[in-house]
């Protein structure tokens, strides 16, 4: 394959950070925009929208040495010492607006950042601005995973049914779609899924699967035990009877990507 999951224990802690590598692996890709021969020619320019620790576009500037990119996210916790230069990182509020002129970037790629914006933001301002800073015939793409896991038994439910709760933007990839298309600057979009498993069952894809959702509900415990209203004791038992149940019931969550062409 050309991408395999983090072999050793530094690796793995790395990906705990940040699901980059995971990511990578279950497509194989790290974009899916048709842009492969214009990043390689070279004087692309490329924007990581939510680029947080940065560690996309530190790949991609590394793999596409003549184009160029460019990391915003609205948290400084992109890398301030790294070598590549044909990459800067900045920050910036996509809310705000973004200090970019119209029609700038040949690709605009937003990965994991569904749950940072409402849907109204997404609908109204968010995807406006993204569509505003792409070329025209040029690529937008979303990438966003489901918030709620697929294949369940009761205490997976139990799970999710509260983080489903917690985050309320857990049916925004159903949107994205009918969004882009519904503002009427795009000329085609095309709709890309992966399926990301969770559990023993699928090998070391799906231990990789159960290290990310534990490390996930684990941050969330406390809004977990109160959303559940259970002890933390109660909380323990559910979390081994999940993890169980993942072999169980072969459980699953989806990712999907929308590669948008501005008209």
């Amino acid at each position: 394959m050309k991408y395999p999951l983090p072999a050793t224990a530094e690796e793995k802690k790395m990906w705990l950070e940040d699901p980059h590598y995971l990511i990578r692996h279950l497509w194989q890709n790290n974009f899916s925009s048709p842009v492969e021969e214009i990043l390689k020619r070279g004087g692309a320019n490329v924007l990581d929208i939510g680029c947080g620790a940065g560690t996309w576009s530190l790949e991609m500037a590394k793999n596409y040495p003549e184009s160029n990119f460019i990391g915003v996210d609205i948290a400084p916790i992109f890398p301030t010492n790294h070598h590549e230069k044909n990459l800067n990182f900045t920050l910036g509020n996509i809310i705000e607006g973004l200090p970019f002129e119209d029609n700038t970037f040949d690709l605009v790629f937003a990965r994991l950042v569904g749950d940072s914006f409402s849907q109204k933001e997404w609908e109204e301002t968010v995807l406006r601005e993204l569509l505003r800073l792409t070329k025209s015939g040029s690529w937008l793409e979303i990438m966003q995973t489901d918030s709620e896991l697929s294949r369940c038994g009761k205490n997976i439910e139990k799970m999710n049914q509260a983080l489903l709760a917690i985050n309320m933007n857990n049916s925004i990839c159903e949107k994205f779609e009918d969004w882009l298309l519904g503002d009427n600057q795009v000329s085609s979009i095309n709709h890309e899924i992966a399926i990301s498993p969770i559990g023993t069952w699928a090998g070391k894809t799906g231990e990789f699967g159960v290290s990310y959702i534990r490390h996930l509900s684990s941050k969330m415990k406390q809004q977990i035990m109160s959303h559940l209203n259970i002890t933390e004791e109660e909380y323990d038992n559910m979390m081994e009877m999940v993890e169980l149940e993942y072999n169980q019931f072969t459980t699953f969550r989806t990712s999907h990507r929308f590669i948008a062409q501005k008209k």
